[in-house]
């Protein structure tokens, strides 16, 4: 596909406090996305808040990578990379985590996801990490093949089967997230579908756009 504006008339930079709409704009799209490839992956009601106050804590931490790119006014492309910290049952416990990237429509012609995987590439390095991690739906094979050419290679697949459950039983919580010496909630994330396994919600509602 064409490009319809030259990535050189695109701007690059961290996302503003005020940015959150566009963020949020950007996610809902990438998420609509992924759920053509797997229905599973669709947002919960309550997400943009979620998403919100997961913004809000994060998005001038260290250890976080909210990047958006820029055709003037309009936001043409959101990348997120953050910490990653594993159980300490592992050696090698901490990595960068792409957790989400997006390109609009007439931009994926372009370079624009290279850059910004070149600006997260060198954020993780200048911040001490030894690589960067992601998940990519198996169906989506553009997405794939992107990667590959940006240097990222499969170490591990996660594969699934479909259940019939119990009927009228609610599955028990994640024992990770009871009260027992952890923090009161924890948040998972998972590229292209920002998993968030919330033990306690948030009451932050997102700002109007």
């Amino acid at each position: 596909m064409t490009p319809t504006a030259s990535t050189t008339a695109l701007v690059l930079r961290p996302a503003a406090d005020a940015e959150f709409w566009a963020v949020a704009r950007l996610f809902a799209e990438l998420h609509q996305f992924n759920a053509g490839f797997d229905p599973l992956f669709r947002l919960a009601e309550t997400w943009e808040a979620l998403l919100y106050e997961h913004f809000r804590q994060t998005h001038h931490a260290p250890g976080a990578c909210w990047l958006l790119a820029w055709r003037g006014d309009e936001p043409v492309g959101l990348l997120l990379l953050e910490a990653h910290t594993d159980s300490p049952l592992f050696a090698a416990r901490r990595w960068a985590e792409l957790v989400a990237l997006y390109v609009v429509p007439d931009q994926r012609g372009s370079d624009l996801g290279r850059r910004m995987i070149a600006v997260g590439t060198q954020w993780a390095a200048a911040q001490g990490f030894d690589r960067i991690q992601l998940y990519v739906t198996a169906a989506n094979t553009h997405a794939k093949h992107f990667y590959a050419r940006c240097g990222f290679a499969p170490v591990q697949e996660i594969w699934r089967i479909a259940l019939t459950p119990a009927p009228g039983v609610i599955p028990p919580p994640d024992p990770s997230c009871e009260t027992n010496g952890h923090a009161a909630h924890q948040i998972e994330l998972g590229h292209h579908h920002l998993a968030m396994e919330l033990c306690a919600s948030p009451n932050v509602e997102p700002p109007d756009a």
